[in-house]
């Protein structure tokens, strides 16, 4: 045998080899993702057990939040409209409404009882909000009686964004309670299932 044939059965070897280190590795790969998934799923099957004690919570910060979105949505289409036709006296109206303190957007008892991680969505969805509402009181110049244009235009862009970090917010929170107990009936009061 010559050595040029012998070298070329020698590479063969190797590269087969190198081919099933590959191949072993692909499966060991993918048994370790199928292993993360099943360690993630059941990592949020405990938290959302863990959770349905104080689900009320999300519920409450959920309504808080689709508040917010709903009335922010409201606002950027008036806004949008009076802006398209040029009512000065719709832009006025949207100006009294502008809350001059952010006292109000969070229930404190709520904010403090829920879980931390909770609270802190619940505030930031509430500074979005604000950071939206608060400067549509500079629309109208109550002195000199007209609108400011260029200001609309800005809080229709900030409303849109604002909308859509809150609703960034509200899928972080989306999954955290198991569908079949969020949509259980509530209409019955817990303590009417009670033993006497």
């Amino acid at each position: 045998m010559i050595p040029t044939d012998l070298l070329t059965i020698v590479a063969l070897v190797l590269n087969f080899s190198a081919l099933c280190l590959v191949a072993y590795q692909s499966f060991l790969n993918r048994k370790s993702l199928g292993l993360s998934r099943a360690s993630i799923d059941d990592d949020r099957k405990v938290r959302q057990i863990e959770m349905l004690p104080r689900a009320h919570f999300i519920f409450e910060v959920q309504a808080y939040l689709n508040r917010y979105l709903n009335d922010m949505d409201a606002i950027v289409d008036k806004l949008s409209s009076a802006s398209l036709s040029g009512d000065s006296n719709a832009i006025q109206e949207i100006s009294a409404i502008a809350l001059k303190t952010p006292r109000g957007l969070v229930n404190k008892s709520s904010y403090e009882n829920s879980p931390a991680w909770l609270s802190q969505i619940w505030m930031a969805g509430a500074q979005y909000y604000y950071d939206f509402n608060e400067p549509l009181g500079a629309l109208w110049n109550e002195k000199e009686s007209r609108v400011s244009w260029s200001l609309v235009q800005e809080l229709i862009e900030r409303g849109r964004e604002n909308n859509r970090q809150i609703r960034r917010l509200l899928n972080y929170i989306e999954r955290s309670v198991p569908e079949a107990y969020a949509s259980a009936p509530a209409s019955i009061d817990d303590s009417s299932f009670f033993e006497t």
